[in-house]
């Protein structure tokens, strides 16, 4: 087990495979977290035909009275795997394989899935329809939920109104923004129109309204799925919502004095975010919490994140401009 750790932990999946399958030739029986461990391991490392053949085997076992059944949070990460390396047959048969193991459809992430297929049409609408079909049973919409909708308005054509419509709807329900959901809104931003770039600008302000509050109050949770602090990616769509902006003064939209006066400051300090006293204190407070955290996560929250990465990690390609062809 403490060797499947380690390999999961460096993030080499053919050795955590490797190990797994040579655990029953030692007489040695895999646990529900190990196998949950080295299929999200497989997971995201975007091996989505070595992820889901190490599912489809666990079920089997499983039926055969060998092993205890996958949990839904597994199928649904195989599936996050497969939808991101293009992989629809294979998302079919994860589906379904959930549906006969569970006697379910899925939960709330495999909703999330299925909106995440719409907001890579750009279907706006339909990430809609998907929301309040899900407020109106009764299944309360997480941040991924909003993060996603917002994800569909940063396709082209973009919807900055849109964006931050959601930004506000999520808010409405308790729902709070972190930062890739910030991220996911300013990219819907990024279509040269003044007034986008004026919602761009509204946008920054609210998240460092957000960074200054939670450096106030704390975080409670991984940082990486409930913080708002900004990453190297909201300085590059800062940056590039400042120079939309350059070009819309140049184009007469707007007087320059008056942009570089108003709508540029909050942009300027999203892109100087790291030089600021509240970033040293946010960096700072980070490296006392993983301190203190040190030893304390234990490998089922450890697992637990890995699984929540998956699902931005959908999210984000969305509206990433990075173009590449996943090995699966």
């Amino acid at each position: 087990k403490s060797a499947v750790d380690k390999a999961v932990q460096d993030d080499n999946w053919k050795l955590a495979v490797k190990l797994l399958q040579l655990m029953p030739e030692r007489s040695l029986t895999p646990s529900t977290s190990v196998w949950r461990k080295v299929v999200t391991c497989c997971a995201k490392s975007e091996k989505s035909r070595k992820s889901t053949a190490l599912l489809l085997d666990w079920v089997k076992l499983s039926e055969e009275g060998k092993a205890d059944k996958p949990p839904v949070s597994v199928f649904n990460t195989v599936i996050n795997a497969c939808e991101i390396c293009g992989e629809e047959a294979l998302t079919l048969a994860v589906l379904e394989s959930m549906r006969k193991t569970h006697n379910t459809d899925g939960n709330i992430i495999t909703t999330n899935i299925a909106m995440k297929r719409l907001a890579k049409q750009g279907n706006t609408m339909g990430c809609e329809g998907i929301i309040i079909g899900m407020l109106q049973a009764g299944m309360e919409p997480n941040v991924v939920s909003y993060t996603t909708a917002i994800g569909a308005c940063a396709t082209e054509p973009k919807n900055s109104a849109f964006a931050y419509e959601w930004l506000k709807r999520m808010r409405s329900r308790n729902v709070k923004p972190n930062f890739h959901t910030y991220n996911t809104a300013l990219a819907a931003c990024l279509d040269g129109k003044l007034e986008s770039t004026v919602l761009g600008s509204t946008i920054a302000t609210e998240m460092l309204e957000d960074v200054e509050k939670e450096l106030a109050v704390g975080l409670k949770g991984s940082a990486d799925l409930k913080s708002v602090m900004p990453d190297s990616y909201t300085k590059v769509l800062a940056r590039n919502l400042r120079k939309q902006l350059r070009e819309n003064w140049r184009a007469g939209d707007i007087n320059m004095q008056v942009a570089k006066a108003t709508i540029r400051v909050p942009l300027l300090k999203l892109v100087d975010f790291d030089k600021s006293a509240s970033a040293e204190q946010a960096k700072k407070r980070a490296e006392e919490e993983a301190a203190a955290r040190s030893g304390e996560e234990d490998d089922e929250e450890l697992t637990d994140r890995s699984e929540m990465d998956m699902e931005y990690n959908a999210v984000n390609l969305l509206h990433k401009d990075s173009h590449r062809i996943a090995e699966v």
